[in-house]
């Protein structure tokens, strides 16, 4: 019994984290840019939008992605790549 209503709590949580990244998607911001501004990788968020993964600390990124829909301006992706064959 304990663990189905964790189950059910995560998967709440998941919903609603999938619903605020669907959110974000519809006010042109990218997977790239929420992973930048959350500090963690592109391949993380696309995982929690699918919902293969969960994040261990669901409430700390719902508050994170909450916080990014309202602000006014989708910042620019800040990524820089080394080039391949450059040397210094």
């Amino acid at each position: 019994m304990k663990y189905s209503r964790l189950d059910a709590i995560f998967r709440g949580a998941m919903d609603e984290i999938q619903t605020q990244l669907a959110l974000l998607h519809d006010k042109g911001w990218s997977d790239a840019a929420i992973s930048d501004e959350l500090g963690v990788s592109s391949v993380t968020v696309f995982r929690w939008k699918n919902g293969s993964r969960r994040p261990e600390n669901h409430r700390s990124v719902l508050l994170m992605l909450r916080m990014l829909g309202k602000k006014k301006r989708i910042p620019k992706k800040r990524r820089t790549f080394k080039k391949a064959g450059v040397r210094d």
